[in-house]
């Protein structure tokens, strides 16, 4: 099981015992023969866990370079290490952090049998577990949102909770533009849904290093997951530069697998597994301990990243994806499909009416009305019900809350006069303009 992955430059510094710490404002700073005590713990550490000893000279000849003759800051003199090893290695799995608390915390947590700290268990669990959104949307599509891969075996619950949007969809969109990693057994978790019950799929080949011995495995779907499986439903996973790590292996393996298209950006090329362990009383590294390899042909996507099938902004890819999802479906007859591709259209054009438009739109009709409101239209039926308008075309607008009917204005020599409505059915009925 892998520790969860941050892209963020986190440092680590290594101590030796009879270093020497100066206070300075109450924060620790290290002279130089603490600084390079230092360095030859932390290539220590490298040979004891790094999977390419070869890099390690490399590695160490920069490491070296990073000391300095008059007192540094711990934190600075770490998150120096940090840029030094990344600069060396290629490699930003590496960080180095001053963390005495994350040290004592990790030590117990091992000691335990735990795979994650109590704290950090406390901290995911607040963020839900990185799920930042679970829905459905227009035309049967599920929209599943997370940010970070935390430990199934303490956030399968929530995991399994926001596949239960995926029952029944016609299409499945996974958002991992803002996933920076973490563990890939949540990626087997999810990826597991996307395979009818009885078919073997392997997912990832890996080897990695543990307890100071070498692992070598692979990782396949699961005989069994809470609720109901997709394992023909059109997938789509959206990626961004900030992609990163076991967020990178699940857009990769399935993008290569032909289960998956990839809408998005480059993702930032972090391939690596790692793990982060205490060196002293102080510090922790987190290093890469492994290597990761498609089932297909063994490659990765080391200081590359997943080139998207179909590159597009990243603030732009949700739209793209369901654009891409809806329209085969509409093209082959699918009039639910066709209803849903008109707002995402409108929205990919950039269009949008313009305050004189608005202003003609809003007025009294048989039995209902239009107001203008700060942030556009409000239908008001029987001077009770109010509802939004949403522009989605032409002269077209959504009715906030309701999927099942739409208004149209009517026009006649460029004059508006009537409001239409448009049912999903396709009936339509149209009000006169009274004034």
């Amino acid at each position: 099981m892998f520790s969860r992955t941050f892209i963020s430059m986190l440092a680590v510094a290594v101590l030796a015992p009879g270093s020497v710490f100066a206070q300075a404002s109450d924060r620790p700073t290290l002279d130089q023969r603490a600084q390079r005590e230092v360095v030859s713990s932390l290539e220590a550490a490298l040979q004891r866990n790094y999977v390419f000893p070869d890099r390690i000279p490399a590695i160490s000849a920069e490491l070296g370079r990073q000391v300095r003759s008059e007192p540094v800051d711990a934190d600075q003199f770490a998150d120096s290490l940090s840029r030094g090893m990344m600069k060396a290695s290629r490699d930003l799995h590496f960080s180095v952090a001053f963390d005495p608390e994350e040290v004592a915390a990790s030590r117990q947590a091992k000691a335990s049998g735990d795979g994650t700290t109590q704290a950090r268990r406390d901290v995911e669990r607040a963020a839900n577990f990185g799920f930042r959104d679970a829905r459905r949307l227009e035309g049967d599509l599920a929209y599943i949102r997370f940010d970070f891969f935390a430990d199934p075996q303490y956030a399968q619950d929530t995991a399994t909770g926001a596949m239960r949007f995926a029952e029944g969809a016609k299409g499945i969109i996974f958002d991992l533009r803002y996933n920076n990693g973490g563990v890939l057994e949540m990626a087997q978790l999810l990826m597991s849904y996307l395979y009818p019950a009885g078919k073997e799929q392997e997912f990832f080949d890996y080897n990695y290093a543990e307890d100071g011995k070498r692992v070598a495995r692979g990782q396949w779907n699961l005989a069994a997951v809470p609720g109901q499986r997709s394992g023909d439903v059109p997938v789509v996973v959206l990626t961004g530069s900030t992609s990163f790590s076991a967020a990178e292996w699940m857009a990769f393996s399935l993008q290569r697998l032909g289960r998956a298209t990839v809408i998005g950006e480059q993702t930032a090329g972090g391939a690596h597994p790692v793990t982060r362990v205490p060196v002293d009383d102080r510090f922790m590294l987190q290093v890469p301990i492994g290597q990761i390899r498609d089932p297909i042909d063994g490659k990765d996507f080391e200081g590359v990243g997943v080139t998207p099938d179909l590159a597009v902004p990243a603030s732009g890819a949700l739209l793209a994806a369901q654009k891409f999802l809806l329209q085969s479906r509409a093209t082959a007859g699918d009039t639910d499909a066709a209803w849903a591709l008109v707002p995402v259209e409108f929205a990919i054009s950039g269009q949008a009416p313009s305050a004189a438009d608005l202003d003609e739109a809003a007025g009294a009709y048989e039995g209902r009305t239009l107001v203008r409101t700060p942030s556009g239209l409000a239908y008001h039926w029987r001077d009770r019900f109010v509802l939004a308008l949403d522009p989605i075309g032409k002269d077209l607008f959504a009715v906030q809350g309701s999927d099942d009917y739409r208004f149209r204005l009517v026009r006649a020599n460029g004059a508006v006069t009537g409001l239409e409505r448009v049912e999903k059915s396709g009936e339509t009925t149209i009000y006169r303009r009274l004034d």
